[in-house]
């Protein structure tokens, strides 16, 4: 059964952001590459629409992907590719950070949830009748989450074995639906590629979880800055030439922060230590992996209350944070000296003896959210 290559995936990934206001005709007739000639068959039916937008209003229909039968080497199995964020519309839907039911029964951001649902009946209707040896699920950006709900999706039927594809993709459901799909598709068939400057992996914060569960995917590194970069998002300007013509297997290590790890970086950065730099991606990726590592210890006693109606993710997330201050001295050293690392990755500078309040790590946790989310939304306005 094959695998697409790294340079398949991208260029897929790439070329379906032209299915948005046109046709596969009017595409070809401009002679746009959308990465999959020769490999898969496309024709006007192929091409899908989507609606984003706020949950109940400003909703917009827009080409959103397509799905196409293999040829040639490819022939028995089948392609869905989906597109990312381009409109006002789909940034509507990105910052609609509410928690759905996604295809396979468990917890999904509402926004992604919402766009897969009003195109999930043509997927449904392109594989009626058919029995594909592989589905290959790609996208980047919003174009990856909604990747990753069809893999859900596919996987919880048993449609066929699914590989799973996605560039710079924000995060999709929590760790239940993380943790489930990556046993379902298998790590071996999830290609999860990011670039360490690139902001809109790093969103939303947890819960919500990137798949495969237990390994980091492909980082790359080359190309922009080591701080966070909107250029590091587009795919012509990072993600193609970053995977260039290697191979899965040479692409670039997989290797996960353990405990250890994680306790090395509070120490190195704790009280009168140093190693942040403001806006530094190496910087916020260890506040990630710390602020999961800490939740973990205390996910036992918050499980039972993690989606409490009325309550927002951040709302969860600090209240958790907070329990994890009030369990043990070694806890709430570990909560401040993260919120102390948020404020000097922001610039800020964290005022002593401040009490680590439920408010105040959510205040702390907003101004973290809000400042990605603005380098996220001009990455993704810009989206090429």
């Amino acid at each position: 059964m094959s695998t697409l290559s790294p340079h398949q995936a991208a260029a897929i990934a790439r070329g379906v952001y032209y299915l948005l206001d046109q046709s596969f005709s009017e595409s070809a007739a401009r002679h746009d590459i959308l990465g999959s000639e020769g490999m898969f068959t496309v024709n006007d039916s192929s091409r899908f629409v989507g609606r984003t937008g706020g949950l109940i209003a400003c909703k917009k229909l827009s080409g959103f992907g397509y799905i196409a039968a293999g040829e040639g080497a490819y022939r028995n199995e089948v392609l869905i590719a989906t597109r990312g964020t381009k409109t006002g519309f789909d940034w509507l839907t990105n910052f609609n950070i509410g928690v759905q039911l996604g295809p396979g029964g468990l917890p999904v951001h509402a926004g992604f949830n919402e766009t897969w649902k009003s195109f999930s009946a043509d997927v449904t209707d392109f594989l009626r009748g058919r029995n594909p040896s592989v589905i290959h699920c790609v996208g980047h950006s919003l174009g990856g989450a909604l990747a990753t709900l069809n893999a859900d999706y596919l996987s919880s039927v048993r449609a066929a074995e699914v590989k799973l594809y996605t560039f710079g993709s924000p995060r999709t459901g929590d760790m239940f639906f993380a943790r489930s799909l990556s046993q379902r598709v298998t790590e071996q068939n999830m290609y999860r590629v990011h670039h360490r400057s690139d902001p809109v992996p790093k969103i939303p914060l947890f819960p919500f979880h990137h798949v495969p569960m237990e390994a980091p995917g492909y980082e790359l590194t080359a190309g922009p800055s080591g701080l966070i970069n909107i250029n590091a998002h587009f795919m012509v300007d990072s993600y193609i030439p970053g995977v260039g013509d290697q191979s899965w297997q040479t692409l670039g290590n997989r290797v996960s922060a353990d405990d250890l790890e994680v306790q090395a970086w509070l120490a190195q950065v704790g009280p009168g230590g140093g190693g942040i730099l403001m806006g530094s991606a190496a910087v916020l990726q260890m506040i990630g992996k710390a602020l999961a590592w800490i939740l973990g210890k205390v996910a036992f006693v918050a499980v039972g209350a993690v989606f409490t109606a009325g309550m927002t993710v951040l709302d969860h997330l600090a209240w958790m944070l907070g329990k994890g201050a009030q369990l043990s001295i070694e806890l709430s050293t570990y909560v401040s000296t993260i919120i102390a690392a948020i404020f000097r990755f922001l610039g800020r500078t964290m005022v002593a003896g401040v009490s680590l309040t439920t408010s105040f790590i959510r205040w702390v946790l907003e101004l973290l959210y809000n400042s990605l989310a603005s380098v996220a939304r001009r990455a993704l306005t810009l989206v090429k």
